[in-house]
């Protein structure tokens, strides 16, 4: 939780973070109410100043302030804050150069799943992404945003967690589903599909299968549900040296029919 972290603020690492831990200042308060920190006094007022910012940050759900100066591991600390306005993001296109085109988008808020596809409700993505706070993805910086920014020609400048960054700062490299199985989450839809059936479920759609496209659509789902639970246990991994951690539990989610 942010309230405890300290590692965002400038010239102190995860070191001097759990330095402070371990003195017994656990939160902002007691780095507040403390007379003498165990740091030299030139950091201990920096400190003292970046935290006045840091509540300001955080009473107004600046969730930009926090992604740009927390270090990759520590990015889903977030998470508490902001549950409820957080957009699970996953697209799916035609390909991956720049002429392909996005076929479908899954957005997840923690309770149910929105489905767009192209030639019936795409255009409604950018209305609903606008209603979020925080978007999570899976290397959505290099692929997902600039696709949308691209097809929709919308800035996507809300506050943006690409998991992939604090997977590998934690040491789970490779794609999606490999940190999956790493982190020992089970798949809803078959484990060995991937992008290239993707592709093909929807030229298979167009040409006329009518299992197709709710295959890709749950295929598309899963993406997004899988962030959500990489997330909570991204935030586990990162708080578990914190001395009054109680990790999160996982939550329960919906459902997905994967057509016979």
């Amino acid at each position: 939780m942010l309230p405890a972290t300290f590692c965002h603020i400038k010239g102190l690492t995860h070191g001097g973070e759990g330095k402070l831990w371990a003195e017994g200042i656990l939160t902002w308060t007691h780095c507040e109410q403390c007379r003498e920190l165990p740091l030299s006094q030139k950091k201990a007022e920096a400190i003292r100043e970046q935290l006045a910012e840091s509540q300001r940050a955080l009473a107004e759900l600046n969730a930009a302030y926090f992604l740009e100066r927390l270090p990759a591991v520590a990015f889903p600390r977030i998470y508490p804050h902001f549950k409820g306005r957080i957009a699970y993001l996953d697209i799916e296109t035609t390909g991956l150069d720049t002429y392909s085109e996005i076929t479908t988008i899954a957005i997840y808020d923690g309770k149910a799943v929105q489905t767009f596809v192209k030639g019936v409700n795409l255009d409604d993505f950018a209305g609903a992404i606008g209603t979020f706070s925080l978007v999570v993805t899976y290397n959505g910086a290099r692929f997902d945003l600039p696709f949308i920014r691209r097809t929709f020609g919308i800035p996507m400048d809300m506050a943006h967690l690409d998991i992939m960054r604090t997977l590998r700062s934690q040491g789970f490299s490779g794609g999606l589903k490999l940190c999956e199985r790493l982190q020992g989450i089970r798949r809803q839809v078959p484990e060995d599909m991937d992008g290239f059936e993707a592709v093909q479920l929807w030229y298979s759609h167009r040409a006329g299968n009518v299992t197709a496209l709710p295959k890709l659509l749950a295929y598309n789902a899963q993406d997004v549900l899988s962030l959500e639970l990489l997330l909570i246990k991204t935030y586990n991994t990162s708080m578990r040296r914190y001395p009054l951690f109680r990790p999160l539990p996982l939550p329960k989610q919906p459902q997905l029919l994967w057509p016979g």
